[in-house]
């Protein structure tokens, strides 16, 4: 297999994503750690379910993560004293999204089928011979995010009623940005305690809850020619006077065309561009970025 990744830190001190490369036994994940607010780094919860599944073993992909989530409870509770896992507030903790599969070869050698995990925002596509697209997973996280989007963009806008945005400093615009965002601290909060719930969405935090909201599945290989994974931070942004619901979608078509490279340099071309969030709404300017990319030597790639 033909294989190319992206691995790039975004604004934090770290990269709290994880990428996995088990060649040996076909295993592949991009894993996107969540740091608490307040709380863990989102890179305890990566690294763990890494390790996980890069370790040799008989276990299903799925029992895998599953062993890794067990290992993240009791990291989680070394790093809090006199206290229950149960006691942690959700927000706080170490969690990851993950999307991760597993192939299977035929008896010639031949990608087969594949096994996957997902949870969070980590999204799996398939691209056919024909070059149609299959997105697999879904993100349930990005409702909530746009919650909280649509009202930073809506102070945005206000403020542009009485101080035209290009006006104001560079300074300005970044001092307004983190203003805006920690008013909308409480949503954030009530967001992440949504996690592992049917209102909101699942999420890998050391629960033994998260087991029953990971997203599983095997699918066969039919004609399929290149396999995708990648973390939101390789989501295309829409600009805020002509959104689009099909971001994820067009983020996968960019990648199978141009190639990982190509489509993390548009991404970061324009979060450079818009380093406030005004134009392009989102969360922050550059999120960490994760990505794996394969092509089957079955269809040449």
């Amino acid at each position: 297999m033909k294989i190319s990744t992206v691995y790039t830190k975004g604004i934090g001190e770290r990269n709290e994503d994880a990428i996995v490369l088990n060649k040996e036994e076909d295993i592949f994940a991009v894993i996107d750690g969540a740091t608490g607010l307040g709380g863990l780094s989102g890179a305890i919860a990566a690294n763990i379910i890494k390790e996980s599944l890069e370790q040799k073993s008989d276990l299903t992909l799925l029992e895998r993560v599953k062993n890794g989530n067990a290992m993240l409870q009791q990291a989680v509770e070394q790093q809090y004293e006199n206290i229950s896992f149960e006691q942690i507030p959700k927000y706080k903790r170490s969690s990851c999204g993950i999307s991760a599969i597993h192939i299977h070869r035929d008896a010639t050698g031949n990608p087969a089928f594949l096994e996957y995990v997902s949870a969070g925002d980590c999204m799996l596509f398939l691209q056919f011979s024909d070059d149609s697209i299959r997105q697999v997973t879904y993100d349930h996280i990005d409702r909530l995010d746009l919650a909280v989007i649509s009202k930073i963009e809506t102070k945005w806008r206000t403020l542009e009623g009485t101080e035209p945005l290009e006006t104001l400093s560079p300074e300005r615009k970044k001092q307004k940005q983190t203003e805006f965002r920690q008013e909308e601290e409480e949503l954030l909060r009530s967001n992440r305690n949504k996690l592992n719930t049917y209102e909101g969405y699942g999420i890998i935090d050391g629960d033994q809850k998260a087991d029953q909201f990971l997203e599983s599945g095997k699918i066969p290989l039919i004609a399929v020619k290149q396999i995708l994974l990648i973390s939101d931070g390789l989501k295309l942004h829409h600009h805020r006077d002509h959104p689009s619901q099909n971001t994820w979608i067009q983020s996968a078509e960019k990648a199978f065309t141009d190639g990982l490279q190509q489509l993390e340099q548009d991404i970061i071309k324009t979060e450079a561009a818009d380093f406030a969030c005004i134009y392009y709404p989102r969360l922050k300017q550059h999120d960490d970025k994760s990505g794996i990319l394969l092509g089957l030597p079955s269809y040449g790639a």
